[in-house]
């Protein structure tokens, strides 16, 4: 398993990089980080009480943002470009507790068709027992749009090297 750099976390990006997923910037959010499997992009993330539901559950609302997280980063690092969610369907399988520990994040690239590419994302609980899933289409920009109009660093950007 490899660590994925994240090419915006750098302080000159404090008051630019808000993503309430995975800037590290956003006190209020997630900040998740991500490894890559093989095939699946990973991310592990310890629920906190401020993202409740029901009392002791993780908010729906949370669960999907996760998931879809996760796909984003499967358009980056296996596609070598971004792309934005144009249809997301979410399966809650069992409650996520809050106090259960951390969970798992799994993200796949399923299939590319033209500009849409379909991503299968799974949450696991600690126990590792699937609690949500997901099918994310999402629209895929060519690299050259994605790198002038949304920052897109470039596939490269996402791995350690000597110099970073």
């Amino acid at each position: 398993m490899q660590k994925i750099r994240n090419p915006w976390k750098d302080p000159k990006n404090i008051d630019d990089y808000n993503c309430f997923a995975c800037s590290p910037y956003n006190e209020s959010g997630l900040q998740l980080e991500f490894w890559e499997d093989g095939d699946e992009i990973i991310s592990k993330w310890d629920p906190l009480k401020m993202y409740e539901g029901w009392i002791g559950v993780l908010h729906g609302g949370i669960q999907a943002t996760l998931l879809d997280e996760i796909g984003g980063w499967v358009v980056m690092l296996k596609l070598g470009t971004t792309g934005v969610t144009s249809e997301m369907q979410v399966k809650y399988l069992k409650p996520v507790q809050i106090s259960g520990g951390e969970l798992t994040v799994r993200g796949k690239l399923e299939s590319v068709d033209g500009r849409i590419a379909t991503i299968s994302a799974s949450l696991f609980n600690a126990s590792g027992v699937e609690c949500a899933s997901a099918t994310l289409s999402y629209f895929v920009f060519p690299e050259k749009i994605a790198k002038a109009r949304y920052h897109f660093p470039g596939k490269e950007a996402f791995y350690y090297t000597d110099k970073n």
